[in-house]
């Protein structure tokens, strides 16, 4: 025995409001994620460049 409607959504034509809308978010999804991975790694970049130059203002250069 069926719930009631279960059989009938299997036999709808595809809904191009819904679809064309998915495509566009799988088209735009891949380059969201890899802006975001470049701006994280443009931080950790700038946290490291800032981490050596607090390292290299700290040490003490002898002359004598």
């Amino acid at each position: 025995m069926a719930w009631v409607g279960y059989p009938y959504y299997w036999y709808y034509p595809f809904d191009l409001y819904y679809l064309m809308p998915m495509m566009f978010q799988w088209m735009i999804i891949p380059y969201y994620y890899m802006i975001y991975l470049e701006v994280f790694r443009a931080a950790i970049d700038a946290w490291k460049k800032a981490l050596e130059s607090i390292s290299k203002s700290t040490v003490s250069v002898s002359t004598a």
